[in-house]
């Protein structure tokens, strides 16, 4: 039937090109190439946008469950069960990329990363990384534990809790677990089938803020964090298997495989290096500065602004990042007006936000938390402003999209050797409260050097970047309304 349908359409063509002239005939043809041209163009454009609404949609309700809890258990524990708990995380995050060779990335952006034996492979290196993170963390936390006993951290800090070792070693745990997530993951990214993978986070999601919230219900103790963790890692592991199609994996290193995932992998790895020390060098040197409870309340007022920014990035690497390697791959002709297109977005909602967000600190604060937790609100505003700088670092990603992760690794290089420059100056300088504005603008010599990237492949618009400043004082009064709403029905 098919064979028929094309020969009738190629007689018909053929009728239509004896009865017409030489121009009417080849601009016949062209018609004809350029329709069959916008079909897959049409697919690729739904494709992005329901793997966007599946990720935009996931990541909401994620966040909206993890706002819930957190004004359930800001009420049930103390604000320095929360210090303890970032700077065990943070020990957690940073081993996990000081090590991480970017097995999603390379699968995503890989000619080859739909076969079975390089997903295998990469399965694999993903198990074998999962049990290095967690012998890394079980050492760091039996360092610790001399440390404090030998009296190496001022006394009062978060370094000399004596509960911190221990939660580090319980929270590894989940590493293991989530080292054997399937690799139909990587491929669900890759293909921008989004929807059941977003399910699985939000399920797992669900567990783990229902155990953590029983828990501290009836214990008070910050182990409730530890085992909610593990038992999101449980679920999340098993539906990856059971739920998303495909074929199973088996342990396997293919050569060629390897190679490929070698050759992507130690650009990564460098920058995630860079990453992780400019990402958790606030927490890193803050925790040896000050108390849990300032930590604590450091941490939330930073949380609340990272959601916007946690949302950014995640939509940035599950849909943008595999549409501009598709993009590169197929036609790199396009990929500075797709990239203008992509980017808007997201600079006009992170641009406006951090107006928001600076009229509508205090609002934001007095309604999700208790009278405890009012210290936030100037670190908030403060925070606020690392949102208009934030939103280059997403946009970096697209290194990783056209094949040159070394220019990310110097990107992040310079941003942290400026978070552990201008960060102490900050600190020794002006205070706290010093230490918090180098937070929010350490990222200024990174987007300065990203300008000049973006320069080198056509990537930049100084019109742009202008015309989206406009964005803060709109969201400076929408945030003023917001507080203003607030307040009205309140009193």
């Amino acid at each position: 039937m098919v064979v028929a349908s094309f020969l009738t359409r190629r007689n018909a063509l053929a009728t239509r090109a004896a009865l017409m002239p030489r121009k009417a005939i080849t601009s016949l043809r062209d018609d004809e190439k350029q329709s069959q041209n916008e079909v897959p163009v049409r697919r690729f454009r739904t494709a992005i946008l329901q793997a966007a609404g599946w990720t935009l949609g996931g990541y909401v309700a994620v966040q909206f469950l993890r706002i819930a809890s957190s004004l359930i258990l800001t009420r049930l524990l103390v604000p320095e069960m929360f210090g303890i708990m970032a700077i065990a995380t943070m020990v957690q995050v940073s081993v996990a990329m000081l090590s991480d060779v970017g097995l999603r990335p390379a699968a995503i952006q890989s000619p080859m990363g739909g076969q079975k034996d390089y997903l295998d492979t990469a399965w694999t290196l993903q198990f074998i990384h999962g049990l290095w993170i967690c012998l890394v963390c079980l050492v760091a936390a039996v360092f610790l534990e001399i440390a404090n006993r030998h009296g190496m951290f001022p006394a009062g800090s978060v370094y000399s809790d004596p509960v911190l070792p221990a939660v580090i070693a319980g929270i590894s745990i989940t590493t293991v677990i989530t080292g054997l997530q399937s690799a139909k993951i990587i491929t669900a990214y890759r293909d921008l089938t989004l929807s059941r993978v977003t399910a699985i986070e939000l399920a797992a999601q669900i567990v783990g803020v229902a155990v953590a919230v029983v828990l501290a219900w009836q214990t008070r103790s910050i182990w409730s964090f530890v085992i909610a963790a593990i038992c999101s890692a449980v679920v999340s592991t098993i539906l990856s298997f059971v739920w998303l199609p495909g074929p199973g994996n088996r342990f396997a290193l293919d050569p060629t495989a390897l190679k490929d995932l070698v050759r992507f992998g130690k650009w990564v790895l460098l920058s995630s290096s860079f990453t992780v020390l400019a990402a958790n060098g606030d927490r890193l040197l803050l925790a040896g500065w000050t108390t849990p409870m300032m930590l604590g309340l450091y941490i939330l007022a930073f949380n609340l602004v990272a959601m916007l920014e946690g949302a950014g990035s995640r939509l940035f690497s599950s849909v943008a990042m595999p549409a501009l390697s598709k993009v590169y791959r197929d036609d790199p002709d396009r990929l500075p007006s797709v990239f203008s297109k992509l980017r808007i977005p997201f600079d006009v909602t992170f641009v406006a936000a951090a107006g928001a967000t600076y009229a509508a600190a205090e609002a934001i604060i007095a309604f999700l938390y208790d009278s405890r937790y009012a210290g936030a609100v100037e670190m908030l505003k403060i925070l606020s402003f690392s949102l208009l700088l934030a939103r280059y670092g997403l946009l970096a990603s697209v290194y990783l999209a056209i094949g040159k992760p070394g220019h990310l690794t110097l990107l992040n290089l310079v941003r942290t050797i400026s978070i552990f420059t201008v960060l102490p100056l900050g600190y020794y300088l002006f205070g706290f409260d010093g230490a918090i504005w180098a937070v929010a603008l350490h990222g200024l010599p990174g987007a300065l050097l990203l300008f000049y990237f973006h320069a080198r492949h056509g990537l930049n618009s100084l019109r742009l970047e202008l015309a989206l400043l406009l964005a803060w004082p709109l969201g400076f009064l929408g945030g003023q309304t917001f507080a203003w709403l607030l307040a009205l029905m309140q009193s």
